[in-house]
């Protein structure tokens, strides 16, 4: 009997010493002491394993130490003691998606979803493993249902018209944009994707007026200043294309078409000599299949200048870097005015009539001169 009553002022005292420690480890979690919560939360758990509250807590406290991989043990702890514990699972779920760890990530915000299937918050976070990785299919299906259980959720508009865009579905992407505006007619991330889908359908005036809605609300991209400035240039608006554009030089990954594009510009207000400096900026800087087009445009500025030596160069370049057929033709035609050789005409309006072009005028005429280039040469012979 006295052993019994032993045992249970033991068993009293432990529970108290245990509740105190709790208390003190939440007065110092309040109170954002995560560390020394931690060490109270950690040596609670040690003494019994039975307090899963503890063991939650305690990893909680290195969620908010930025302690991660030791937050990430005592969560996936937690949940092999309790599967169901919600607490374990998104955090498991929000240290996975940082962690770039998508099968990861998608494994947990999947289980949420299961657990709790009219959060749309967890469809929407799921979608957006879906989508980093790859999968638009089980992207749009998670954000559809995210936005089924709150059509408020930008970020499930967003997602939507960005899988839409992807897939040339740009009536789609452009009525839930619509949606999305008519909730914040002002979303910068909204009104940035309506104009990208109005760019890719060539609707040029709309792409500026989406752009111009938001210009003073973030600094463009260099993609944006691109776009922007290609856009100006298809309605008339050079000047304004130049301004972007010049922006848009910043970005390595932008200069070819950002000077090749100044250099249209350029070019349409009759400035040659900054049209030729772009155009031959973007040769400079091309990594594309479009040199030939930078050349193209060389040859044309240089041949409307009667520079046909450079221009002449420049035909030649771009037929060497796969430009049309036509170009021979403009080629051969430089030639028989520029050199005295005769040959060279010759040979590149052979090679004209030899190609796959159909227009059947300028065959004609290619014709009818190299006949008469190739008397002209025998009458030399004889």
């Amino acid at each position: 009997m006295n052993k019994l009553l032993f045992l249970s002022i033991l068993g009293f005292v432990a529970l108290n010493t245990l509740t105190a420690q709790v208390n003190e480890a939440e007065t110092f979690f309040r109170n954002q002491q995560y560390d020394k919560a931690f060490e109270i939360y950690q040596e609670c758990f040690d003494m019994d394993s039975s307090q899963l509250v503890c063991l939650e807590y305690s990893a909680l406290s290195c969620m908010k130490l930025g302690d991660l991989a030791r937050a990430k043990n005592q969560f996936l702890l937690l949940e092999k003691k309790d599967s169901l514990n919600f607490t374990a699972i998104s955090q498991l779920a929000a240290i996975f998606e940082q962690e770039r760890n998508i099968p990861k990530a998608v494994k947990y915000y999947l289980s949420l979803t299961r657990l709790y299937p009219e959060n749309p918050v967890f469809h929407r976070k799921l979608a957006q493993q879906y989508q980093s990785g790859g999968l638009n299919n089980e992207a749009f299906q998670a954000y559809s249902r995210a936005h089924s259980l709150n059509p408020r959720d930008m970020y499930a508009i967003k997602g939507i018209s960005e899988i839409f865009i992807s897939n040339r579905q740009y009536s789609d992407a452009d009525s839930i944009l619509s949606i999305g505006l008519m909730l914040d007619s002002m979303n910068v991330q909204l009104n940035l994707l309506f104009a990208q889908s109005k760019y890719r359908q060539k609707r040029f005036d709309s792409t500026v007026y989406f752009l111009e809605r938001v210009q003073y609300e973030i600094d463009f991209s260099p993609y944006h200043n691109k776009m922007m400035g290609y856009a100006c240039i298809q309605i008339d608006s050079f000047e304004k294309s130049i301004h972007f554009l010049e922006k848009a030089l910043n970005d390595d990954g932008s200069k070819e078409y950002a000077h090749y594009y100044l250099g249209i510009a350029y070019e349409n207000m009759e400035n040659m000599e900054y049209a030729i400096h772009h155009y031959n900026k973007a040769v400079e800087e091309s990594i594309s299949d479009n040199i030939h087009l930078y050349h193209q445009n060389l040859a044309r500025i240089y041949k409307e200048d009667s520079d046909l030596k450079n221009a002449i160069q420049h035909y030649r370049d771009a037929i060497r870097y796969g430009g049309e057929d036509l170009l021979l033709f403009h080629l051969a035609r430089a030639s028989d005015s520029y050199f005295r050789d005769k040959n060279i005409a010759i040979r590149y309006y052979e090679k004209f009539l030899n190609s796959s072009n159909s227009e059947e005028e300028l065959k004609a005429y290619a014709e009818k001169r190299l006949q008469l280039l190739k008397e002209q040469e025998h009458q030399k012979i004889e």
